[in-house]
């Protein structure tokens, strides 16, 4: 008999704001990587809704990427389709008419791109759960800060996938996993940030019911204050949108991550951090015994970037940052 494995193989990425492509290559990762778990780390939704709008010969006239597109029938309508949604935005086919209707009228537009969000996660959900029926592999799927409360309840549990959203989960027989997808504020006004008070009592709340911190993942969206994991461009928000400040014509970079997730792992030293939320922003720190790890994010060209982590007893065995 072979000897027993001792170690949990973990495949962690973030940040993939609705990007078909991006998803399904991070569930195939299972297999590729032979992961034990999946874990998304938040902001799955995407941003826009991009309409299809049909035209009186049978034509579908659509805009992407700043570039208006005439589709003849249903075959180039679902290209299109396919690259719409592989970019993180949602199609939608529609009147000129019904369109107009809706851009008047906010409470309309927020329904529909509520429901176009909704639908996304479901059927990834089911597809999470197709991909991996008869393994022993359990994805866990979360929100950030960008994600709708409502989306992420929209998560729905089943044999192979996971919402360990604000909850403190068993990945295996010796580890525990804490989520929190909330963050410190952005210029964004974003639906899931909070003052870093608010986040404070949110991850000391939720890590109180861990039983073995020496054997627990903090999935925490927000990366950590003053590390190379939180460095971003300085924005001007005397403006909305807010833009970068530049100096000498070169972007100003500041450190834009939470003071209380430093604070929480400085105070409980877990073995292993996951976070995101700074896409330009991947590698890897130590705070203290804590290996704390942003894969970064790059959906929009269509890759998945991501960490393998190896997980023992108590310490972290291994880890690689990959991307494809």
């Amino acid at each position: 008999m072979g000897e027993e494995k001792k170690f949990t193989k973990i495949y962690y990425a973030t940040d993939i704001h609705g990007s078909n492509r991006a998803f399904k290559k991070f569930v195939k990762a299972a297999k590729f990587y032979k992961a034990d778990v999946l874990v998304l780390g938040g902001d799955i939704t995407g941003k826009m809704i991009v309409p299809m709008v049909k035209q009186r010969d049978g034509s579908i006239k659509t805009s992407l990427f700043g570039q208006e597109k005439i589709l003849k029938d249903e075959t180039e309508a679902k290209i299109v389709e396919g690259d719409i949604r592989d970019s993180g935005y949602y199609p939608f086919y529609s009147s000129q008419e019904e369109i107009n209707e809706i851009e008047a009228d906010k409470s309309k537009l927020k329904d529909l791109f509520t429901k176009l969000m909704h639908d996304s996660v479901v059927s990834w959900v089911d597809y999470t759960q197709e991909q991996l029926k008869g393994t022993n592999v359990i994805c866990y799927i979360t929100g950030g800060n960008d994600d709708h409360q409502s989306i992420v309840d929209a998560i729905k549990e089943t044999d192979n996938v996971k919402n360990p959203d604000n909850r403190v989960v068993q990945i295996d027989g010796l580890h525990e996993m804490v989520s929190i997808g909330w963050s410190n504020p952005t210029p964004w006004k974003s639906p899931r940030e909070c003052s870093e008070e608010d986040l404070s009592n949110r991850i000391n709340a939720l890590v109180s019911q861990v039983d073995n911190m020496e054997n627990c993942v903090f999935n925490f969206h927000a990366p950590p204050l003053n590390c190379v994991l939180d460095v971003a461009p300085l924005l001007d928000t005397s403006v909305y949108p807010p833009k970068a400040v530049l100096k000498l014509g070169q972007q100003v970079l500041t450190n834009v991550g939470s003071s209380s997730v430093r604070v929480a792992i400085e105070k409980y030293q877990p073995p292993l951090v996951l976070c995101g939320h700074i896409h330009e922003s991947n590698g890897v720190c130590r705070i203290g015994k804590s290996l704390v790890i942003n894969p970064g994010s790059e959906y929009g060209e269509g890759i998945l970037k991501g960490a393998i982590v190896n997980l023992a007893d108590k310490k972290v065995l291994s880890y690689q940052l990959v991307s494809g």
